[in-house]
């Protein structure tokens, strides 16, 4: 069941209203003050995000932070740790 915006033009507030039917869209009702005369109005969404599109949002300085917080975690030090900076070898 979709939930729709309104703007009511008689209290002027912009309502919520649950649609049960679709064909019931043009009989919806203000809930605040009861009258009919309402228009619907493109609300705004949402969306989920991934937590890599998270992470990208990030100021770069909370990663300077970080390092410096835990040295052992730094980028530069995982890196040396697991040898990612040297090519792969291939299986013979």
């Amino acid at each position: 069941m979709p939930v729709y915006e309104y703007a009511c033009l008689n209290c002027r507030k912009v309502v919520s209203v649950l649609v049960r039917r679709i064909g019931a869209q043009g009989k919806s009702k203000c809930p605040e003050c009861g009258s009919g005369k309402i228009r619907r109005i493109i609300s705004a969404f949402a969306f989920h995000q991934s937590l890599l599109s998270k992470l990208d949002q990030l100021d770069p300085k909370y990663d300077k932070m970080i390092d410096a917080a835990s040295p052992d975690l730094s980028f530069d030090n995982l890196v040396k740790k697991y040898k990612l900076d040297q090519p792969t070898k291939k299986a013979p």
